[in-house]
């Protein structure tokens, strides 16, 4: 399991409705290069992503699998060699939100080798990831 936290100064609601808008995460995830979701965030809802790993470029299906505002946010990709499924919870922490954020990557066939290397590189990706959600919600209010 994949673990991170951060604390962003800015009230639970706004920190929330930034992360349900999955067409915005390109935003603050770099090697997102594509998103498309058909809101509002609910369960069920789906969506697709195109992302950068390395020199590949993958696309793949995903659909909410928690959402309970302003608190719970969870998602599982229905589609791919790895499989991630996660959850973003949103807790008031003082002025800001703190965000802890799981994920584990349920690699499929071959990729089950590759995992521990990949586990390592994702855990790096999303403290990166997580660092420029805190900074975009910090600068402008998004």
């Amino acid at each position: 399991m994949i673990k991170n936290t951060i604390v962003v100064n800015r009230p639970i609601e706004i920190v929330f409705d930034y992360a349900s808008h999955f067409e915005r995460h390109p935003e603050w995830q770099p090697d997102l290069k594509a998103a498309e979701f058909q809101g509002p965030a609910q369960v069920g809802a789906a969506g697709s992503e195109t992302r950068q790993m390395g020199r590949r470029v993958q696309t793949y299906q995903w659909r909410v699998s928690e959402c309970e505002p302003p608190h719970r946010l969870g998602f599982e990709t229905t589609s791919g060699p790895m499989r991630p499924a996660g959850t973003m919870a949103f807790r008031s922490e003082g002025e800001g939100t703190r965000v802890d954020f799981e994920m584990a990557l349920n690699p499929r066939g071959w990729m089950k080798l590759l995992a521990p290397i990949i586990e390592r590189q994702v855990q790096k990706t999303n403290t990166e990831h997580l660092g420029l959600f805190k900074q975009r919600l910090e600068a402008d209010g998004s």
